[in-house]
């Protein structure tokens, strides 16, 4: 009985001899990688002739963002532009050609951005398709 004292008396020691010699240090926070982080929103509408429609909610971008906006529209033969209107007011928009618009665009500045449809055509038009930025 005497031994099984001291042995846990030694094995005590031991852990409490063990726990002292562990040394703590703080953890040195890790640099933040390129982190991307893309929306993406559709967007469905009629365009009356000769009119531009704001569609959806304003998003937020930065210098050197990319917007890509891929849509379909008809009749197929209509002159139309889309793009976006930036924080300062100007409309930035491209063309699409037989009934399909696939393009990007860089921005700039800094601020908030709406997808608009302008129908340059004597007919209404629907559009559909999506926004990624």
């Amino acid at each position: 009985m005497k031994g099984k004292k001291i042995m846990v008396l030694v094995m005590a020691c031991m852990l409490l001899l063990g726990c002292l010699g562990v040394s703590a240090s703080a953890v040195q926070p890790q640099e933040p990688s390129d982190v991307v982080i893309t929306a993406t929103n559709r967007f469905n509408t009629t365009v009356p002739a000769n009119t531009a429609v704001q569609t959806g909610n304003s998003f937020s971008l930065y210098p050197g963002d990319v917007v890509t906006i891929k849509a379909t529209y008809a009749p197929f033969s209509v002159n139309m532009d889309i793009g976006l209107i930036a924080p300062n007011g100007l409309f930035y928009c491209l063309s699409g050609s037989n009934g399909v618009f696939d393009e990007s665009i860089e921005v700039d500045q800094r601020g908030q951005y709406t997808l608009a449809i302008r129908n340059r055509s004597s007919v209404s038009i629907t559009v559909s398709g999506h926004v990624t930025y």
